[in-house]
């Protein structure tokens, strides 16, 4: 007690540099400022992310704002997204989906959807005692908490947003949840809108009778891979195919015929081909082949492949005739590191005409052989 007496009346030093107290009242206040800061930022993220969403062009971009780009505009570790798909209708519109492995699910049956959620669909943020947390992000490890941000359409699921953290998140208000559920609502207007768009889009970009892409259709194949290419500092090759003396076979045989030998031998190309790569039908006789990810050793291996394939095919028309054609096929190879480009369109403007000389050049060799074609730095 006489201790308490003694040291209660020495005058009380301030720690230089020290800040000065603050009062409740002041901490309260600041605290306060710091969540309206917050707020203030979430709802400009929010604001530019809706942005985004909005003027994605087609699904692939959709993804990638949501794959890729939303977990660095938020920042949380990686994004999951799961797609109700029971017709295949995505699975045949999203062309390059392999490229975000377990991260982009398409289901079939949507029970496991369902299951994740209660009888009327709301966000919900799962910790590591979930069992539920089995189920979702299994491809990272780290994963400590999940937000599940269900995709409504007219009150049924139609996906499922998963964010993964690796820290405990901040608390959610209810302010909060309401931007999550509206970005949850423009999330599945986008989807809506771009499937409609990609399917009426996809229809004119398809050559009707080998349902590849025609020369529209090979214009933005080849703008998304070179756009690719040089993100992941990839090579991207273009070889052109020609059926040779195809207007001989189709003056001999008809039209019928010659429709027919086209379906054939694209059906045989394209299954020569890996999913990652894209084919298209540029005219009567000419197809064209992107081969991503391959550079020019590796992709005239698979052109003589093809050449080889193609040359020992022989076509039954059915009724009789059988009937075998050779193809011409120029290759051109783009080395992002070796020749840097700027201008995008005019590559790929480029690699056609380049690939188009060299085909050409094979065609008036007698065909039935391949011939290269290079850029040089001056082209780009």
């Amino acid at each position: 007690m006489a201790d308490e007496l003694f040291y209660g009346q020495l005058p009380q030093e301030e720690i230089e540099a020290a800040p000065a107290l603050q009062s409740a009242d002041e901490i309260r206040e600041e605290r306060l400022s710091e969540k309206v800061e917050l707020n203030r930022w979430l709802l400009q993220q929010a604001r530019q992310m809706q942005c985004m969403l909005l003027e994605a062009a087609d699904l692939q971009a959709l993804l990638e704002v949501l794959l890729v780009s939303m977990p660095r505009h938020f920042g949380f570790r990686v994004a999951e997204l799961w797609l109700y798909d029971p017709e295949h209708v995505l699975a045949g519109l999203i062309t390059s989906g392999h490229r975000y492995g377990q991260y982009l699910q398409l289901h079939h049956d949507v029970f496991e959807m369902q299951e994740l959620y209660d009888l009327e669909p709301q966000s919900m943020l799962l910790d590591a005692t979930d069992s539920r947390m089995f189920e979702v992000l299994k491809a990272d490890q780290g994963i400590q908490h999940a937000l599940l941000v269900p995709l409504l359409d007219s009150g049924r699921l139609m996906g499922s947003y998963h964010c993964g953290f690796t820290e405990t998140p901040m608390e959610t208000t209810e302010h909060d949840e309401r931007l999550i559920a509206h970005l949850a609502t423009v999330v599945s207007i986008s989807f809506k809108n771009a499937v409609s768009r990609q399917q009426i889009s996809r229809l004119t970009m398809l050559d009707p009778l080998t349902q590849i892409s025609n020369l529209r259709g090979f214009e933005k194949d080849i703008a998304r891979e070179i756009a690719r290419a040089r993100r992941a500092d990839e090579p991207l090759s273009v070889l052109m195919l020609e059926i040779d003396e195809f207007e001989e076979l189709y003056e001999h045989y008809g039209e019928i015929t010659g429709r027919f030998v086209l379906k054939k031998v694209t059906e045989r190309v394209s299954s020569g081909l890996r999913a990652t790569d894209h084919l298209a039908r540029l005219s009567d006789s000419r197809l064209a082949a992107l081969l991503t990810g391959t550079g020019e050793a590796p992709a005239s291996d698979v052109a003589e492949r093809i050449r080889r394939d193609i040359e020992g095919f022989s076509i039954d028309d059915g009724r009789g005739a059988v009937m075998q054609v050779t193809l011409s096929l120029g290759l051109v190879t783009w080395e992002p590191h070796q020749y840097p480009a700027v201008d995008m369109a005019q590559l790929a403007k480029q690699m056609q005409s380049v690939g188009t000389k060299a085909v050409q050049g094979a065609v008036a060799s007698n065909g039935n052989q391949l011939k290269l074609g290079r850029l040089s730095t001056l082209m780009i």
